[in-house]
């Protein structure tokens, strides 16, 4: 029996702007995964989403999370594992996989067209060789690449160097949607979790204190030409009466919205909320379904 064949991604007019939340297109792939990728590049993926971490040498581990154990042969933080290491792993659940190095996807990405939004997952101060081995990892595609991050330190240090990648500013860490996580700690008077002064009281309309966080925000990532919103922080904002993309669009700066899926039919309408008010592109796992839903009006 053959295959299904990859979904391609041709939007219907008015339908948004999609990146591929870790590679995620069919969902026949593991996230993260060279065959995911392979898939949203040989279907013309306008962007794709994936999660990269420093190694103990010249290369970048594609994975999401910060130790071995969870879902691989290997143990400990993958930060102390080398590229060698990282290519002896195999997955639990897929022995006949391993994560893949970030210079396999550069190599793979040299015969496509398709822009990489790498998520940096690092939190710990990036040394000059880890710095550097990223700059010189994506060297051959860094025209098509963003590093984005909630770690606003490693950002700075990247920008700094000599042919960085364009980077992208993640402020989670900084200001949320009402919900629970670890950062922000705190529930803010305007009903962000907020963890700044501002949010103390409601000294001012919940506009004007948007804006002040929001200029803090982009001074600490200058250089950062896109922003990534967690979508119902973008809805929760505009409830409030600020536009998170207008605003940094008068800066020059683009606005990502992530990880907005597709559930229900009646998903489209908040997903045209954040159309309509100027979102740049849309991160999301399930890209077809976007794109069907709004083909069908």
């Amino acid at each position: 029996m053959n295959a299904a064949p990859a979904p391609t991604l041709q939007p219907a007019p008015g339908a948004p702007l999609l990146v591929c939340h870790m590679a995620v297109l069919s969902g026949r792939h593991r996230r993260n995964s060279l065959a995911a990728i392979r898939e949203c590049f040989d279907a013309n993926a306008g962007r794709i989403e994936i999660d990269i971490h420093s190694l103990a040498g010249d290369d970048y581990a594609v994975y999401h999370d910060r130790r071995l154990e969870g879902d691989t042969t290997g143990s400990g933080s993958i930060g102390a594992a080398t590229p060698d290491a990282i290519r002896a792993l195999r997955y639990t659940a897929y022995p006949d996989d391993r994560p893949a190095l970030l210079s396999e996807v550069v190599e793979l990405a040299r015969a496509c067209d398709t822009e990489m939004q790498l998520d940096w997952k690092d939190l710990r101060l990036m040394s000059p060789q880890r710095l550097r081995a990223l700059v010189d990892v994506v060297a051959p595609v860094r025209e098509r690449v963003v590093v984005s991050s909630p770690q606003d330190w490693n950002l700075r240090l990247l920008r700094d160097l000599p042919d960085a990648p364009p980077i992208g500013f993640d402020p989670g860490h900084y200001l949320a949607p009402e919900r629970p996580g670890p950062l922000p700690r705190n529930a803010g008077a305007y009903g962000y979790r907020d963890d700044h002064p501002l949010a103390l009281g409601r000294g001012d309309p919940a506009p004007g204190y948007l804006a002040a966080r929001m200029e803090a925000l982009l001074a600490q990532a200058p250089g950062s030409g896109e922003f990534f919103l967690d979508y119902r922080l973008v809805l929760q904002m505009l409830d409030d009466g600020f536009d998170a993309a207008a605003w940094l669009h008068a800066r020059g700066v683009e606005a990502n919205a992530w990880t907005a899926d597709y559930r229900v039919p009646d998903d489209t309408a908040w997903l045209r909320r954040l159309l309509d008010a100027d979102i740049d592109r849309v991160t999301t796992n399930t890209a077809p379904a976007w794109l069907a839903a709004f083909a069908a009006g």
